[in-house]
């Protein structure tokens, strides 16, 4: 998969503002052999290879006539939309292993009946060649029970693969429900009796 990009003449919030209303993604191209490199990328481009390849999939990008192969690194979005706002690209030589950031998922998490899952941890950050990166991490939670936790040392790694989060840290964990309390209410002899009006001055009457 080629994405083409083209260098960026002008920096700058407002040059990066009419970009994007052109359809265009400010991003940044940088790597162990390379010097940064800022450039535009068109937006429906860039989201149709991301479905392709996947979040952190690799693909090509040309600028100018030379090709670098590179993943995301990290990308920018807007707060109240899904805009993309900027993205840095990441490139690398072929066999070069580089940290990465690889999602976490749960499955299996609508087969337990009693028990609220938990998940702690949503991403793993490894040493790999991005050719031989996964594309996520799963964990089945289906037979856990309440009281029942699962680390990153419990997800199926492969050997060529370098893990860099500590092992012992939890990523999921089942407990049990909350129980709301209902609140206390006054015992009814707590309740004060009502004042009858009038009460005194019938009385003193009476006497009369």
């Amino acid at each position: 998969m080629k994405l083409s990009a083209t260098k960026r003449t002008e920096t700058g919030t407002s040059a990066s503002k009419r970009a994007r209303e052109e359809g265009k993604i400010p991003a940044a191209i940088y790597g162990k052999e390379l010097d940064t490199v800022s450039v535009l990328i068109d937006r429906k481009e860039f989201e149709m290879t991301l479905r392709e390849v996947g979040a952190n999939g690799v693909f090509d990008v040309e600028v100018d006539g030379d090709i670098h192969q590179v993943f995301v690194k990290d990308k920018t979005s807007a707060a109240l939309k899904k805009e993309i706002y900027h993205v840095d690209l990441l490139a690398f030589t072929k066999g070069q292993k580089v940290n990465m950031t690889i999602p976490v998922y749960i499955i299996g998490e609508e087969e337990i009946e009693v028990g609220v899952v938990s998940q702690s941890i949503s991403e793993l950050e490894v040493n790999v060649a991005p050719a031989e990166a996964p594309s996520d991490f799963t964990i089945d939670v289906s037979a856990m029970e309440i009281g029942d936790s699962k680390h990153v040392s419990d997800i199926e790694i492969d050997d060529k693969i370098e893990l860099l989060t500590d092992v012992e840290l939890t990523v999921v964990s089942v407990s049990a429900p909350q129980i709301e309390e209902e609140p206390e209410t006054a015992a009814d002899d707590e309740m004060p009796e009502p004042e009858l009006i009038g009460e005194d001055k019938d009385e003193e009457d009476s006497e009369e």
